[in-house]
This record gives structure tokens, C-alpha cells and sequence, in this order.
């Protein structure tokens, strides 16, 4: 049987957990609390008490990824406390993604069960994958001197903070569903993965880290102003530099989920094939494709990523 560890956003996630004493004897504790945590760290779900279904059976339904659910990893801790005080924790953890990989990756190998290789270990490789062809689609540029404000042209003259990057779209690099800056953090922002920083170098020589608020990534718009986000930048300055990624504007988001899954099964080829001996059970209709063509996985995957990771040209 295969159990969920990858979720959309919209989902309901659903812990189950048996607990069992040193008999292996299952058992219901003095209490069973479950506490969620977000892939920043941020907690979801404090220490609330989970379900008994039956003797040493509980389970516990969260059923709020909502629709702007970060990406990522999350994790689920259980603490069962026995009539003795005697304390057992549990941690496990599912992800969060823009679409569940894990089913294409299984289709594209023919691995219709976990004997191989289970969901959890599955999911970690996919978020893996999917991170690795986020850094090898994207363009990186690194110290880009903003432009100026696009309504007023005002650039840095002490008082203007509307500025935008040479290049756009801003890409989310961190894969977690958002392109911030380093507004990270900061009350109502949710994610922890910054997508673009800078630096400023003011009249004596000394560097400053810039805050950096993204108001349209589609069009690289920012907000840019001293650490303490009041501030704007002064006149004076010796450099603004800017570090972040860009999308190209025709990015075809069908064959990077295509890309991803290609790789992610790389990875498991690998995992399979680097054991003394495989086991073609798993593989549908008993085909042993993870021996006979090694690297085809890896060469989809490269073919795909030349065709999405440079716009296309048109011409005359």
C-alpha cells in the first residue's frame, strides 16, 4: 500500500500513529499530542491532542494547507506520555509541492509498490530533484545595478525607494511558492527562503545589506530601501547591486514538472541499481529497465531542460 508524504496545496493531511509499549504490545498512553511545523520552522499545530481510534491507533486531520501553503518540508512530531510519566516521540515528515511527482516518477519506472523504495524515501528524492532543476532552469545574475523608478525615472536621490530589475521575471529559486526578498521574516510574510538580495556601498567604502521588498516579480518591480526598511538609499552611494534569478517570460511549466520527474527517477535508478542485487517484482510486467539503459532517465531529463531553460527566439 502506498500512503501519501507528498500534498498539494488545498489538501488535507492526515497523521496516523500506533503506539506500542516495550512488549510491543499496543497500548493508549496518558496522552497522544501531535505538533506540525511548516518548512520554516513556523508551528502549525501545538501540541493538540489526537484521535483514538482503537486501541493504540490515533490519528490527527489538518486539514488547513491552504491554497498559499509554502513548499517544502514539513514536519510532525508526536509525543506519547504514559500513566508513568515514561515520554515517546515521534517525528516523521511530507512535503508540500506544486504537483504530486512522486505519481509521475512511479509511472515512468513501472514501481507500483514500496518494496523498493517507499513514499517517504520517494518524496525526499523528488523535493531533491525538483530544488537541483530549479538552479539549472533559472539565470542567475549576480551584482545587476537596478533601474529607476519606471513611472518617474527618479533613481537614487534619497528619496526614492521604487526601483527594477534588468531582468525579469524574478524567479522563486527557493521553490517554496513565493519571490521575496529579504523581507523574509518579517510579520506577515510567511516564507524563509529569500529569492533576492543586495547590497549597497555607501561613501566611505563600507558595505550595507539592503531591504528588498518585491512588489510585482512578474515585472521586477522592488522596493528597496536601507536594512531598517524606512530608509531609502543615499544619494551619495558608491553601488547598488542587486543577486537574484530570473524566469523567462514562455517558461513552460509542463516540461519542468516533465524535467523533474525525469531526474527524480534518475535518482532512484541510481538507488536501485547500486544494490548488490535488484528485486523486478516492483517493476511493472517484470521489465528490467533500471539495468538496461541506465542513463535514459538523465538524458530525458537534460534533453528537456535545454528546450525550457533558454527562451525561444523569433526572427525574420
Amino acid at each position: 500500500m502506498i500512503h501519501i508524504s507528498i500534498y498539494e496545496r488545498g489538501e488535507t493531511y492526515s497523521h496516523w500513529a500506533t503506539i506500542r509499549d516495550r512488549n510491543d504490545q499496543k497500548v493508549n498512553p496518558t496522552s497522544v499530542k501531535i505538533t506540525i511545523y511548516d518548512p520554516c520552522d513556523n508551528v502549525l499545530v501545538n501540541a493538540q491532542n489526537m484521535v483514538n481510534s482503537s486501541t493504540g491507533i490515533y490519528y490527527y486531520n489538518y486539514d488547513t494547507l491552504s491554497s498559499s501553503a509554502t513548499y517544502g518540508k514539513y514536519t510532525a512530531k508526536v509525543v506519547a506520555v504514559s500513566g508513568t510519566s515514561n515520554v515517546g516521540t515521534y517525528i516523521s515528515h511530507f512535503y508540500v509541492m506544486p504537483w504530486k511527482v512522486e505519481q509521475s516518477v512511479r509511472y515512468k519506472m513501472g514501481i507500483t509498490d514500496e518494496k523498493d523504495i517507499d513514499d517517504d524515501a520517494l518524496s525526499e528524492i523528488c523535493w531533491t530533484a525538483y530544488k537541483r532543476a530549479l538552479h539549472e532552469v533559472y539565470i542567475h545574475h549576480y551584482a545587476d545595478n537596478p533601474l529607476g523608478n519606471p513611472d518617474t525615472g527618479a533613481c537614487f536621490d534619497g528619496s526614492n525607494i521604487t526601483f527594477k530589475t534588468p531582468h525579469y521575471p524574478l524567479a522563486d529559486i527557493g521553490g517554496d511558492g513565493s519571490v521575496l526578498g529579504t523581507d523574509v521574516g518579517v510579520p506577515g510574510v510567511n516564507n524563509c527562503e529569500q529569492d533576492i538580495s543586495g547590497w549597497w556601498i555607501d561613501s566611505a567604502g563600507a558595505r550595507h545589506t539592503i531591504r528588498v521588498y518585491v512588489s510585482d516579480s512578474y515585472n521586477g518591480l522592488l522596493n528597496l530601501t536601507q536594512e531598517g526598511g524606512v530608509t531609502p538609499i543615499p544619494a551619495n552611494n558608491e553601488g547598488v547591486y542587486l543577486d537574484y534569478w530570473e524566469r523567462h517570460s514562455n517558461f513552460d511549466d509542463f516540461l519542468f514538472r516533465e524535467a523533474v520527474s525525469f531526474l527524480a527517477a534518475h535518482y532512484v535508478n541510481l538507488r536501485l541499481t547500486q544494490r548488490d542485487k535488484v528485486t523486478l517484482a516492483d517493476i511493472s510486467g517484470n521489465s528490467p529497465i533500471v539495468l538496461l539503459n541506465p542513463d535514459m532517465f538523465i538524458r530525458e531529463y537534460k534533453h528537456l531542460l535545454k528546450r525550457i531553460s533558454k527562451p525561444k527566439v523569433g526572427g525574420v
